[in-house]
């Protein structure tokens, strides 16, 4: 798990940046200014959308909403337009991040926590019809030694079901999983020791936000996620901290920012 998480050239990574380890290396060997991530440069405003298959738009967990309307394909389409890109945001550098380089294998053990960590996989289910990644960096900070990079994922569907399914399934699974879970994957076992909600984000139609403890060598690093619904499109907010277990901050501009652009729709 861990040496999914790099540490780069700023100090801190975000979830599920360098979920590979051939694509970022060993901790440390980035170089001062280079970009944090591979295949991208801060502030460039290149669009990547990765269609995926979308078996299921409705989750039989999820509240039913009769008055979801199904979504066109032009809004899949639409998607990179509206992630945000560089210049939109005043004082941050915004990057693409291409999806094939950064998902991760993990699983796990508990079923009732397999939504938590299809987040940290960034691969949501239900599975979405589109998705565009994202990076954001404050670009007052760029080069210093403890800089949090903020990963986006933005998820489109083919209803508004499917993307308040996602949400009432991490939901659910935060409620659950309040005592940590464990998962193995490619690179083995991993220990999540906690699950702790966080105040709500005042955007979009609905949102939550949580923190996830990872634990190894006795040492806990934090994770936490942002997750906002437009409409049938939803965004997810990641960072993470394995420098030490200070807390990382996901900015409220920059959640404000991407929410005012998401599809307004009845929910």
């Amino acid at each position: 798990m861990r040496r999914r998480y790099e540490r780069t050239a700023v100090g801190v990574t975000a979830v599920a940046f360098c979920l590979v380890a051939a694509a970022c290396g060993p901790p440390g060997r980035a170089a001062e200014g280079t970009s944090p991530h591979p295949g991208t440069t801060a502030g460039t405003a290149a669009a990547t959308a990765t269609t995926t298959p979308h078996a299921a738009a409705t989750d039989s967990r999820a509240d039913p909403d009769p008055a979801a309307a199904a979504t066109p394909p032009s809004e899949a389409a639409a998607l990179p337009g509206i992630a945000l890109h560089g210049g939109e945001l005043p004082g941050y550098d915004i990057a693409s991040l291409r999806y094939e380089e950064v998902r991760g294998t993990e699983r796990s053990e508990n079923p009732a926590c397999a939504p938590l960590v299809e987040l940290v996989n960034l691969s949501p289910e239900p599975p979405p019809a589109a998705t565009v990644l994202r990076t954001a960096l404050d670009a007052s900070r760029t080069g210093q030694d403890a800089t949090t990079v903020v990963t986006l994922l933005l998820a489109t569907y083919s209803s508004h079901d499917g993307a308040a399914s996602l949400l009432h399934r991490v939901r659910q699974a935060v409620s659950a999983c309040a005592d940590g879970f464990r998962t193995r994957g490619e690179e083995g076992p991993s220990v999540y020791s906690s699950v702790t909600a966080l105040p709500a984000p005042r955007a979009g139609q609905e949102g939550l936000a949580y923190r996830l403890m990872f634990a190894a060598g006795g040492v806990s690093s934090p994770l936490v996620f942002t997750v906002v619904r437009g409409g049938a499109t939803v965004v997810v907010f990641a960072a993470a901290n394995y420098l030490d277990n200070q807390v990382p901050v996901i900015p409220t501009a920059l959640v404000a920012a991407q929410a005012a652009k998401l599809p307004s729709a009845p929910t």
